[in-house]
């Protein structure tokens, strides 16, 4: 109970009710004869629905001269598996997780999916506890906080680009995969035709087609000289 009341300290929320944050802080690893018959899934599920609503709201009445494209990918910025752990960390949520030994072994407190899939459970106890309004307060804090934001999609910046050059998309290729299931890491090439213009790493295909267009684009601006394709 006292490492909850710590967590409540923190987060500036007290439960009327614990076990609802118990239930956001039990990963599907933890014993089941642990007492605690519930993991957190159902609850990451309706906590990602909540932040998303809120994100919208925010970025909407934040900036009222943005399309809905510039909208949305600011919004993915914010509710990616990147910025969610980056928050959970601020708060030191992984020394709160009931998680099993071996889970904890491998790193699982300050694994980058685990720490954004509690700390979406943790939006949902809130909002089940406290309603919308605590809900909302929640989340605002860290919109406030932070950082600004860019709109950085590197992919449609290199796909404007060749367009434009040479009438062709570049195309995408994973080139390998490594590490276990849950925190596997993709290595993509992006092509123009046959040739190689980038690589680039990431936790999901997405993310790795992210970094290697940032990669061909770097190329680019270097003035270093990247050959037309051949006629097919």
């Amino acid at each position: 109970m006292d490492n909850l009341k710590q967590l409540e300290g923190i987060i500036g929320f007290k439960f009327q009710n614990r076990d609802l944050l118990k239930k956001a802080l039990t990963h599907k690893s933890f014993p089941s004869d642990s007492g605690l018959s519930h993991d957190n899934e159902r609850m990451e599920f309706l906590g990602d629905s909540i932040l998303a609503t809120f994100v919208v709201d925010y970025l909407y009445n934040k900036y009222p001269e943005k399309d809905e494209g510039k909208l949305s990918q600011l919004k993915s910025q914010i509710v990616s598996q990147a910025s969610l752990s980056r928050w959970a960390k601020g708060i030191k949520l992984g020394d709160f997780i009931y998680m099993s030994p071996g889970e904890e072994a491998t790193g699982g407190r300050k694994r980058d999916s685990l720490m954004s899939d509690t700390f979406e459970a943790l939006i949902a106890s809130i909002y089940l506890d406290g309603g919308l309004e605590s809900a909302k307060k929640f989340i605002l804090n860290f919109l406030i906080n932070q950082k600004r934001l860019v709109v950085s999609d590197t992919k449609s910046k290199l796909q404007e680009y060749f367009q434009l050059k040479y009438k062709i998309l570049p195309e995408y290729k994973v080139l390998r995969e490594s590490g276990p299931d849950h925190e596997k890491i993709f290595e993509v090439g992006v092509y123009l035709k046959k040739t190689l213009l980038g690589e680039g790493k990431g936790h999901s295909k997405k993310e790795a087609e992210q970094s290697a267009a940032r990669s061909a684009l770097k190329k680019i601006r270097s003035k270093k000289q990247v050959r037309p394709p051949k006629a097919a």
